[in-house]
C-alpha cells in the first residue's frame, strides 16, 4: 500500500478527481476513488493495452457507448431478496439492461480492433429477454400501458367509464333545484379521492350525503350527495382493482430481473471496468499521454515527461527526459523555483499512474519501473500540534525511510536535511543517502549542498541533475539537465527579486572568491547546456518543419493521383458507353447488309461503310494516347541504317532508308513502310542499349527472310493476299471467346472493306488460343479457306484467312 502522505505529497487525489470527472457511471467513479493501484506489473500492462485499444476506438470515431446505465445495485439486491420493485426502478432497471446489450453489441462489432475490451463485454449476457418486455409495457412518463397485461386495460377503460358516469351525475346536481341555492360555488370537486358538493353550512341539513371535511373558513362542508355514493364506491373498487392488477405486473416483472441478477450483476461489473478505462483514455487525449512500457525492475526512463497536473490545468510545462538507473539516487540542484520539485513530482506520478495503468504524460518509448513502495518527504514537515519544528518533522520522515525502504523502493526527498546548520546538514543528508543506496532504494532527491554535489561526481550509486538557468535573463529555464550539478543562483535570484545591488555585491564578497568561482564556473556550463538545448530546438524545428512539407507534398500528390484516377475511371465509363453505342450500330449495319447480300449492289455496300464510319470515329475519339519512351527528333543526318526508331502510329521500328519528299521507310518486323521524316523519333534509350550489346561477342544472324514492302499502308507489290497493317489482326493475350469475337468482327469489316485475306495473330503459346480461331474460321460462312502462315508471314503464329468473292 502507497501511504496516504505519499499520495497527497504528490498531488494523486487530484489527478484522481480529474479522472473521476471523465466517468460516464456512478459506479466508474466510485470504482476510480476506491480502487486505483493495481498489485501486479502484467496487470497494469493489460490496463494500459487496453486504455491504448479504447483511445483507438476513440479516434475511429466508435467510443464506448456508456451513456444510460445507472446504479441498479442496489435494486437487484431488493429482488434477490424477492421484493417487488416500483414501476421507476424498473424501468431503470430495463434501461441499463438496453444500454449494456448496446455496449455488448459495439464492441463485438468492433473485435478485431479492440480484441481486449471484447473479450471484456463479453461478460456483458444478453438480457433482451428481460429488458424489452419491461420496456414496452410502459410510456415515455414510466406508467404502464394499457396492454402491459390482458386485463389492465379493461379495467382502466371500465374505471373511464364510471368516472364519465361520476362526472355526468355532477354536472346535474349542480343544476338541480334541489341543491343550488345551497352551493358555496358553482362546481364540483375530490375529498379523499371521492366526488363531493361544496354545500353552505346554512344548508347541510337540505342534501343528504356523507360529509368529508370543511374548509379552512369552516363556512363550506363538502358532501358526497348520496345519490352518487354507490357509484364513487363503484370507482374506488375499480381503482382498488387496477392497483391490485399493477402490483401483479411489477411483482411479474421483478421476478424476471432476480432470475437474471447474476447475470445483471456481472454486466454492471463489466460495465463499471469499462467505464474506468474509457475515462482513463479520454484523460490519456486530454493530456497527449503514451502508453509506457512497464519494466520489472526499478528503473526510470522518461522521455520529454510533463507534470500531468500541470497540463489538465492548462498551464505552461516544460517537458524533460528523466533516467534513472535501478538502485541509483538522482542528486538534483539548481536555483529555486527552478522546477525542481515539478521534476520530483513528475517522477513520482509517473510511478502512481504506471501501478494504476494509466498513459504517461511522456513520450512513446518511454520505460517506468515498477514500484511496489513510493515514499515521499516534500514540503514543510513542520507541525505545532506535534511540537515539531521544520527540520525534526524532516527527521521523523527520515527515520522512517531508514526502517522500511529497501530494494524496489523509489524515495522521493526534496531539499533533504534543510533546517538546520549548512554543514552539518549536509553530512546528514550525505550519510542518510549512503544508508539508503546501501539497501539498493531508487532515488530523486533535491539539494543546494555542495558536498551532495560532488557526491553524485565520485559515487557510481548517485548521479548529478541540474535545472537550467537563463543568465541574460536572471530566471530559470525549467530544463532539466541529466549529467552536471547546478548552481543555486540565490544571489542572482535576489538581484532578480529586487533586493539592492549593493547589498547583492556585499554578499558575494562575504562567500568569498572560491565559492564565488565555483558559482559563476556552475551558472556559466547550465547557461552553455540552455544555448545547445535552445539550437537542438531549432534544429528540431527546422526538422519538422521540413517533414511537414514533405508529408504536405505528398498528400498533393495522393490527391492528385486520387483526382486523376478518378477522371480517368469517368472516362472508361464514358468510352465504353460509346463503344457499346457503336458496336450497336455497326450490327444493324451488318444485320442490313445480311439482309439484303443477294441483290446488293456497289453502291449498297458504299453506303454501309459510309455508315460504319460514324461509330468507328467515335470509338477513335476515346482511345488513349500511346505512352512512348523518350525520343528526339529525327533528321537526316542522324538516322542509321538499322537504327531504332519511334513511329507514333507504328510504334518501335527499325530505319532502312531516305526516301525523296522528306520520307523514309521502316522496317515493322517483316514489313516495310513509308512514312514522312517528322513522323520519325530518334529511340534514344534502344540506341544507347544497342551500343551497349554491340560490344558483347557477335551472334550469326538467322538466315534472311523476304520483306513485304509497305507503301503507306499499301502492299508495294500488288500482291492482293499480301500481310498488310489494315489485313491484320493481333488477338494475343486475349481470352479463346473474346479472341473469337474480335476476329468475328474484323472478318466482317474486311468482307465490307473488299479484301481477299486476312492475318490473325494468336502465337503459338499453348495452342488453345490457335484451335479456337482456326476452329472458327473453317465454320465462317465469309471464309473460303484457312491454312497456316508461311515464315515469311509469322509461321505457325499466324493463321491465314482467305475471304469470299
Amino acid at each position: 500500500m502507497i501511504g496516504t502522505k505519499t499520495l497527497e505529497d504528490l498531488g494523486w487525489p487530484t489527478l484522481v478527481e480529474h479522472w473521476v470527472k471523465r466517468c460516464a457511471t456512478k459506479r466508474g467513479e466510485v470504482r476510480v476513488r476506491t480502487a486505483q493501484l493495481l498489485d501486479d506489473p502484467a496487470a497494469a500492462r493489460e490496463r494500459a493495452a487496453e486504455i491504448t485499444e479504447a483511445r483507438g476506438l476513440a479516434t475511429r470515431d466508435a467510443r464506448l457507448p456508456l451513456g444510460g446505465i445507472s446504479d441498479i445495485g442496489e435494486a437487484i439486491a431488493r429482488v434477490r431478496k424477492a421484493a417487488a420493485l416500483e414501476a421507476p426502478e424498473l424501468v431503470a432497471v430495463a434501461t441499463t439492461g438496453r444500454s449494456l446489450s448496446r455496449l455488448r453489441s459495439h464492441l463485438r462489432e468492433r473485435s478485431e480492433v479492440a480484441p481486449k475490451l471484447a473479450a471484456r463485454g463479453e461478460a456483458i449476457a444478453d438480457l433482451g429477454h428481460v429488458f424489452h418486455p419491461i420496456l414496452e409495457a410502459f410510456d415515455a412518463d414510466g406508467k404502464l400501458v394499457d396492454h402491459a397485461s390482458d386485463a389492465l386495460g379493461p379495467l382502466r377503460r371500465a374505471l373511464a367509464s364510471l368516472k364519465t358516469q361520476l362526472e355526468k351525475s355532477m354536472s346535474g346536481l349542480l343544476t338541480d333545484e334541489r341543491f343550488a341555492p345551497y352551493l358555496q360555488d358553482a362546481f364540483y370537486t375530490q375529498r379523499e379521492e371521492r366526488y363531493v358538493l361544496p354545500v353552505r353550512t346554512d344548508g347541510k341539513g337540505f342534501v343528504r350525503g356523507i360529509v368529508h371535511g370543511t374548509s379552512q373558513s369552516g363556512q363550506t362542508l363538502f358532501i358526497e350527495p348520496e345519490e352518487i355514493v354507490d357509484l364513487n364506491n363503484r370507482a374506488k373498487l375499480a381503482e382498488a382493482d387496477i392497483a391490485d392488477e399493477e402490483r401483479r405486473i411489477l411483482a411479474k416483472f421483478s421476478g424476471w430481473v432476480a432470475e437474471e441478477a447474476d447475470a445483471f450483476d456481472a454486466a454492471l461489473a463489466a460495465a463499471e471496468t469499462l467505464d474506468v478505462i474509457a475515462a482513463a483514455a479520454i484523460m490519456a487525449e486530454d493530456t497527449v499521454s503514451s502508453e509506457p512500457i512497464i519494466d520489472d525492475g526499478p528503473r526510470i526512463a522518461l522521455l520529454h515527461a510533463r507534470h500531468p497536473l500541470m497540463l489538465l490545468a492548462e498551464r505552461r510545462c516544460v517537458a524533460n527526459d528523466v533516467l534513472i538507473t535501478a538502485g541509483v539516487t538522482l542528486l538534483i540542484s539548481g536555483p529555486n523555483a527552478g522546477g525542481k520539485t515539478v521534476a520530483l513530482k513528475t517522477v513520482g506520478l509517473a510511478a502512481l499512474m504506471t501501478r494504476a495503468g494509466l498513459h504517461l504524460t511522456a513520450e512513446s518509448g518511454s520505460v517506468m519501473g515498477w514500484f511496489p513502495d513510493v515514499r515521499t518527504d516534500i514540503g514543510d514537515a513542520q507541525s505545532l500540534e506535534n511540537d515539531l519544528s521544520t527540520f525534526s518533522g524532516h527527521m521523523v520522515n527520515l527515520r522512517e525511510l531508514l526502517a522500511t525502504a529497501g530494494r524496489g523502493s523509489l524515495v522521493l526527498i526534496d531539499e533533504i536535511a534543510v533546517g538546520t546548520e549548512p554543514e552539518q546538514g549536509a553530512a546528514l543528508a550525505q550519510a542518510v543517502l549512503e544508508a539508503l543506496a546501501a539497501r539498493g532504494v531508487t532515488g530523486m532527491i533535491t539539494t543546494h549542498y555542495e558536498r551532495l554535489k560532488a557526491l553524485g561526481a565520485t559515487d557510481p550509486r548517485f548521479a548529478n541533475a541540474s535545472v537550467g538557468f537563463d543568465l541574460a535573463k536572471l530566471e530559470p529555464t525549467f530544463k532539466l539537465h541529466l549529467g552536471t550539478p547546478g548552481s543555486s543562483g540565490a544571489l542572482a535570484l535576489a538581484q532578480r527579486m529586487g533586493i539592492a545591488n549593493d547589498v547583492v555585491g556585499r554578499a558575494r564578497d562575504l562567500i568569498g572568491p572560491h565559492v564565488a568561482k565555483v558559482e559563476d564556473l556552475l551558472a556559466s556550463v547550465a547557461d552553455q547546456q540552455r544555448r545547445i538545448e535552445e539550437e537542438r530546438a531549432a534544429l528540431l524545428a527546422e526538422l519538422e518543419a521540413v517533414e511537414a512539407d514533405r508529408h504536405a507534398t505528398k498528400q498533393v500528390r495522393e490527391k492528385s493521383k486520387a483526382q486523376f484516377e478518378k477522371q480517368t475511371r469517368a472516362m472508361h465509363g464514358e468510352v465504353q458507353a460509346e463503344l457499346r453505342a457503336a458496336r450497336r450500330e455497326i450490327d444493324e449495319v451488318r444485320r442490313q447488309v445480311r439482309m439484303r447480300a443477294h441483290d446488293a449492289t456497289l453502291d449498297d455496300v458504299k453506303a454501309a461503310t459510309r455508315q460504319l464510319v460514324g461509330p468507328g470515329a467515335q470509338v477513335a475519339r476515346h482511345e488513349p494516347k500511346r505512352q512512348l519512351p523518350p525520343g528526339t527528333p529525327a533528321t537526316p543526318d542522324k538516322l542509321v541504317v538499322g537504327g531504332p526508331v519511334i513511329v507514333p502510329r507504328l510504334g518501335r521500328v527499325e530505319f532502312v532508308a531516305l526516301l525523296p519528299d522528306d520520307k523514309v521507310e521502316v522496317r515493322v518486323g517483316s514489313m516495310r513502310a513509308v512514312v514522312p521524316i517528322k513522323d520519325v523519333l530518334i529511340d534514344t534509350h534502344r540506341a544507347a542499349r544497342r551500343a551497349e550489346e554491340a560490344k558483347r561477342p557477335v551472334v550469326p544472324p538467322p538466315a534472311p527472310v523476304p520483306p513485304v514492302v509497305l507503301v503507306d499502308g499499301v502492299p508495294a507489290g500488288g500482291k492482293a493476299n499480301a500481310r498488310t497493317v489494315e489485313s491484320t489482326l493481333d488477338v494475343r493475350g486475349n481470352r479463346a471467346d473474346d479472341a473469337v469475337a474480335q476476329v468475328d468482327q474484323f472478318v466482317d469489316e474486311s468482307l465490307m472493306a473488299g479484301r481477299d485475306a486476312v492475318f490473325i495473330v494468336h502465337g503459338h503459346g499453348t495452342g488453345a488460343l490457335r484451335s479456337a480461331v482456326r476452329s472458327h474460321l473453317a465454320r465462317h460462312k465469309g471464309i473460303d479457306k484457312v491454312r497456316p502462315g508461311e515464315h515469311s508471314e509469322g509461321g505457325d503464329g499466324v493463321t491465314v484467312a482467305f475471304l469470299k468473292g
